[in-house]
C-alpha cells in the first residue's frame, strides 16, 4: 500500500507544477504626462479575441505610488487604465507562462485648453 501513495504523490508533484507555469504577470506603473504617479487608477483586462464586452473586468486598482501587479493565465490581453481627470490608455500586453512582463502607462490630463497655461506641467 505504501509504494502506492508515493507514485501517486509524485504524478501529483508534476501535475501541480505544471499548471503553475501556465500563468505569468503584468506589472504596470501609471503615471501622468510629466511623470507623477496616479494612484487609484483602475485597470480593466479583456482577453485579446473575445467575441463578447462580458471579456472586460475589472482587474484591480493602482497602489499610493501608482503600481499593480496582475497575475493573468497565458494569452494576449489589452490592458485598459483609467483614472478620474485623464483620458484612458490601453495597451496590448501578452502573458507568457512563468514571465513578468513590465509595462508603463502615461496618461494625458482631460480638458485643458487654457490659452497661456501649459497642461502638462499645471498643478
Amino acid at each position: 500500500m505504501f509504494p502506492v501513495m508515493v507514485v501517486l504523490g509524485a504524478v501529483f508533484v508534476v501535475t501541480s507544477q505544471a499548471q503553475k507555469t501556465r500563468t505569468g504577470s503584468i506589472s504596470g506603473h501609471v503615471v501622468d504626462s510629466v511623470g507623477a504617479t496616479i494612484k487609484g487608477a483602475t485597470i480593466f483586462v479583456h482577453i485579446r479575441h473575445a467575441s463578447n464586452e462580458a471579456a472586460l473586468e475589472v482587474a484591480g486598482h493602482t497602489d499610493i505610488r501608482g503600481n499593480f501587479t496582475l497575475e493573468l493565465p497565458e494569452g494576449g490581453y489589452d490592458v485598459l487604465v483609467t483614472a478620474s481627470g485623464f483620458m484612458a490608455g490601453v495597451q496590448t500586453v501578452p502573458v507568457r507562462p512563468g514571465k513578468a512582463k513590465s509595462v508603463t502607462w502615461a496618461l494625458k490630463a482631460l480638458g485643458c485648453d487654457f490659452p497661456t497655461v501649459n497642461c502638462d506641467t499645471f498643478r
